[in-house]
């Protein structure tokens, strides 16, 4: 009987990172949002994750509320759930401008980007040097793999794939 030891590296200790965690490419999505300060529902553009470069100044991360009462947060959970229904969002100022916090922009009934602004949101990032990728976002828009991840309202809308090229 032939017995080999395998020295695997921990992943919860920290020895091993992910090749696929910081790849510079981030998503927009569209998805709703209740604004707990006016009681009201708007569709926000989020992202994956901070993305590098000029925008990260432009986006929080916020606790996104339960758009029901009647919404269980288990019902969409994952394996990989932590609980947490945090999102970044893309915001319409700095965030040295709404006081640098995401429950701050709640306060303010424009500081969160939405589906009128998608062109806006395309343009400054070409300005300044991200790329949007629009072969790979329509392949993933036309294919049958629904590109939206867990999300509390289920109706998250991938809009582009963008890559920090700078």
């Amino acid at each position: 009987m032939l017995r080999m030891k395998m020295n695997i590296p921990s992943v919860s200790s920290g020895d091993i990172t992910s090749p696929f965690e910081k790849t510079g490419t981030f998503v927009l999505y569209l998805e709703p949002l209740l604004n707990t300060y006016y009681k009201s529902y708007q569709n926000v553009i989020t992202l994956n994750s901070l993305p590098s470069g000029p925008l990260a100044d432009m986006v929080v991360q916020i606790d996104m509320p339960k758009l029901s009462p009647f919404q269980s947060s288990a019902a969409n959970a994952s394996p990989f759930y932590n609980g947490s229904n945090c999102r970044w969002v893309l915001l319409r100022y700095p965030k040295s401008a709404i006081g640098g916090v995401g429950s701050g922009s709640f306060k303010n009934a424009d500081s969160f980007m939405g589906a009128d602004d998608i062109p806006a949101v395309l343009g400054y990032l070409i300005d300044h040097g991200y790329k949007v990728d629009t072969s790979l976002t329509n392949m993933l828009y036309h294919s049958r793999v629904e590109i939206g991840g867990v999300s509390l309202s289920g109706d998250r809308k991938m809009i582009a794939m963008t890559t920090w090229s700078t």
